[in-house]
């Protein structure tokens, strides 16, 4: 078996996190988990070893096992998150996706580059005619090839750095508009904006597991940017998510609670979530 794409993705660990596991997603096409592996903080898949929150810092060090193993695994593609703390694993990469703070960076292959910016005009990648709304994010792409209409299911616009740092990548590799655009509209991002609600449709919640104060701020701005008509509470931690809930469940006239979940791992809570609204929900 030939040797797979290596691509690593470096910034912010929540810019990194949203764009690997949309890049996976967009790479993967119509075979989920069947084209590209990943070596990232939230999910390790490289075609004999599957785990979820893996050591990042140490898999890095294993790199060159999860290169082998994609290979022998027939996967094209293996999608690395570089952390912070050094470029480990940058001698591996035929591919780099770099997001800086405000959601500008670069892909390059080879001696092959692209910018990309939400703001910048003169960026080869950018957007245009952006629109954020009940948990999706749409835009004009432009490329130096094609320009496209493309929406992921994210909630605010400063998710538009990641996802310009996944369009030019992919179209460094050569990925068509229509393989990206599918991609990204089926994109799942755990962690980072989950949009959940009740049965009832009585309580929204958004989940943010970043402990960074920027991105607790970003996403709780978004919310009430883009659900205005709903009741807005902010909740940190799991433990405080059943008596959020009843308070969403009491508000008067059947007013309807959007809930901020910050402070805790996205599996604590929206287990929480889930399980308090189960004790208030009431269907047909």
């Amino acid at each position: 078996m030939g040797a797979p794409v290596v691509i690593g993705v470096a910034g912010g660990r929540r810019d990194r996190e949203v764009a690997s596991a949309l890049l996976r997603t967009v790479l993967d096409a119509d075979e989920p988990y069947g084209r590209a592996g990943i070596v990232g903080a939230r999910e390790l898949h490289d075609g004999a070893e599957w785990k979820r929150r893996p050591n990042l810092a140490h898999e890095l060090e294993r790199i060159d096992s999860h290169v082998r193993n994609a290979a022998d695994a027939g996967l094209p593609f293996l999608v690395v998150e570089l952390d912070e703390a050094a470029e480990r694993g940058t001698n591996r990469l035929d591919v780099l996706c770099t997001i800086g703070t405000g959601g500008a960076g670069t892909a390059r292959a080879g001696g092959r580059g692209l910018s990309f910016s939400a703001r910048g005009a003169i960026a080869d990648v950018g957007a245009s005619h952006m629109e954020s709304h009940y948990g999706y994010v749409q835009f004009q792409a432009h490329t130096p090839e094609w320009e496209a209409c493309l929406a992921l299911p994210v909630t605010g616009l400063f998710n538009l750095g990641p996802a310009l740092g996944v369009v030019a990548t992919s179209a460094l590799l050569g990925i068509d508009v229509a393989q990206i655009a599918s991609g990204l509209l089926h994109a799942r991002v755990p962690g980072h904006g989950d949009l959940l609600f009740s049965p009832d449709h009585r309580v929204f919640a958004l989940v943010e597991e970043s402990r960074a104060r920027r991105d607790a701020e970003r996403l709780v701005a978004a919310a009430r940017e883009e659900y205005g008509s709903l009741r807005l509470e902010v909740v940190r931690g799991a433990g405080a998510v059943p008596d959020a809930v009843a308070r969403a469940y009491g508000a008067p006239g059947g007013e309807r609670s959007m809930l901020v979940l910050l402070g805790d791992s996205s599996e604590a809570l929206e287990d929480a979530f889930q399980a308090a609204v189960r004790a208030h929900a009431r269907l047909g």
